[in-house]
């Protein structure tokens, strides 16, 4: 079938509006579903500051890095393979290679995140800190 004739049809325009559809959909709804969860909470926050209460601090993320280390292994595993395929081949591409320097890169932010957190001070157990004293009523 040739390519024009087959844009050309009713057909073609329906498949092909479908297969663009499908992600366009799923990106409009994650991005809902992301501004419905930041304005309920913002809401929320709202309401708290109207009632004369302090809000909690935002929490402090605790990533979990490990994640890091176990794709960067990966990586590394893939390209130290492409690049020993690609010799055994003789013939020589950048494939192995790049996959390898980043697998190198990721194991490397891994060594750097986890000194770095060892050296952070420890916190306060993530116990929020004492409220203020409320404000005295105004004459």
């Amino acid at each position: 079938m040739d390519p024009s004739t087959f844009f050309g049809s009713i057909t073609g325009i329906v498949v092909v509006a479908i297969v663009f559809a499908v992600p366009i959909i799923s990106v409009i709804a994650a991005m809902s579903i992301i501004l419905a969860v930041v304005n309920r909470r913002h809401r929320e926050r709202m309401k708290m500051i109207e009632q004369g209460m302090m809000p909690p601090p935002p929490r402090k993320q605790e990533g979990n890095y490990y994640g890091l280390m176990i794709t960067g292994a990966i990586f590394l595993a893939f390209g130290l393979a492409l690049f020993v395929a690609e010799l055994s081949t003789g013939k020589v591409s950048e494939g192995g290679l790049i996959f390898g320097f980043i697998g190198l890169a990721m194991l490397a932010c891994f060594a750097i995140i986890r000194m770095a957190r060892k050296n952070e001070p420890a916190d306060n157990g993530g116990a929020y800190p004492p409220a203020p004293p409320p404000l005295p009523p105004q004459p």
